[in-house]
């Protein structure tokens, strides 16, 4: 089964284009087809609430609230065992969004530092279509643009690297000294600083800053924790500190991610 644009299994709720990309709010609430479909452009979905299992090919994976999912044009794949209710923030696009913003028609990495990129990017046209005022076009143009550009991380990375990029998260609820960082890998501070921006094109700081706004975001869009409770869990100070590293990377409040 192919299906052409804007054209789902689930149930529709809202649409948005913008220069040759459709944007679409699915929603799921009872069973659908199980059987093997594809899309007809390049499809990126960002899972909202619920999940199922993907299977493409020979390999099948869980999908779950936060997870970043996108096939090729054509590419063939089947969605099971649905969690009710469910809902995606769905993007399609054509040839002529590549052409037209002068990008490489690919789908988007989404491994390292640029799944948490594309994980903001996503909620914040998420958020935007909420808004829809005079800003929203030039606001989702922007985002919609970043998912494809490529910021030339380097592909060698020594092995301290990707130690690192564990140890941060499988703690990223807390506050990490450098020494120590640099005590576990045995590689010098000034390394660490040094070279983790040229392998992931941010800076340490950034990247655990990202990683705990992922969090939080998750837990404001899927249980109902106070806002306050959500700060210390997800390892800010208070709530005016995640306040105004949201803003920073998000451009949102916590209070307006919960609102939609």
């Amino acid at each position: 089964m192919r299906l052409t644009n804007t054209m789902f299994l689930g149930t529709t709720t809202d649409k948005y284009y913008i220069d040759n990309c459709s944007i679409s709010i699915v929603n799921y609430t009872k069973p659908v087809s199980e059987d093997w479909h594809s899309h007809e452009d390049i499809h990126l979905s960002l899972i909202l609430q619920g999940g199922n299992l993907e299977s493409r090919k020979n390999k099948d994976v869980q999908v779950t609230p936060g997870k970043i999912i996108s096939y090729h044009q054509g590419e063939k794949h089947r969605n099971r065992f649905t969690e009710f209710p469910s809902k995606n923030l769905n993007l399609e696009f054509n040839n002529d969004f590549f052409t037209q913003n002068e990008l490489s028609v690919t789908s988007p990495n989404l491994t390292g530092t640029k799944q948490i990129e594309h994980y903001l990017s996503l909620v914040k046209i998420y958020q935007e279509l909420h808004i829809n005022d005079l800003y929203t076009n030039d606001s989702i143009l922007l985002s919609l643009k970043s998912l494809f550009t490529n910021n030339n991380i380097s592909k060698y990375q020594p092995n301290w690297v990707p130690t690192l990029k564990e140890i941060i998260e499988d703690r990223w609820d807390e506050f990490i000294p450098l020494d120590e960082l640099a005590l576990n890998l045995n590689v010098h501070p000034v390394t660490i600083s040094k070279y983790f921006k040229k392998y992931y094109n941010c800076s340490l700081g950034d990247y655990m800053r990202k990683i705990k706004v992922q969090k939080a975001i998750d837990l404001l869009l899927h249980t109902k924790m106070p806002i306050t409770e959500i700060a210390y869990a997800c390892g800010f100070s208070d709530n005016s500190h995640m306040t105004r590293i949201f803003k920073l990377y998000v451009g949102f409040i916590p209070k307006e991610i919960r609102l939609v």
